[in-house]
């Protein structure tokens, strides 16, 4: 039987879901801080994403200033964390393009 080829989304492609899913979470919840983890759960679970790649990625959003001064990282490889302002502007430019 041949192979079936699965397109996996890139670090970036997860990266805009995880945006998506802490402005989501925000708007539920302003003031808690959201657990990586638990917003990226279904990915993890299809091992789109790898263990460490929570903390990579909360690089990569505090790099770009797309969280919050209060976001952090934890003991475990967990990060805690919400959106910025230029975190927020940064997915309504990605909706306007789309």
């Amino acid at each position: 039987m041949g192979e079936v080829a699965v397109d996996l989304p890139s670090f970036n492609e997860l990266l805009d879901l995880l945006r998506i899913r802490l402005r989501d979470a925000d708007a539920l919840n302003v003031s808690q801080l959201h657990i990586f983890r638990e917003l990226m759960r279904d990915e993890a679970e299809s091992d789109l994403i790898a263990d460490g790649w929570h903390w990579e990625a909360f690089e990569e959003l505090e790099l770009l200033g797309h969280l919050d001064p209060a976001s952090h990282r934890a003991l475990g490889g967990d990060a805690y964390g919400r959106l910025s302002a230029d975190g927020r502007e940064h997915l309504r430019t990605i909706d306007n393009h789309s």
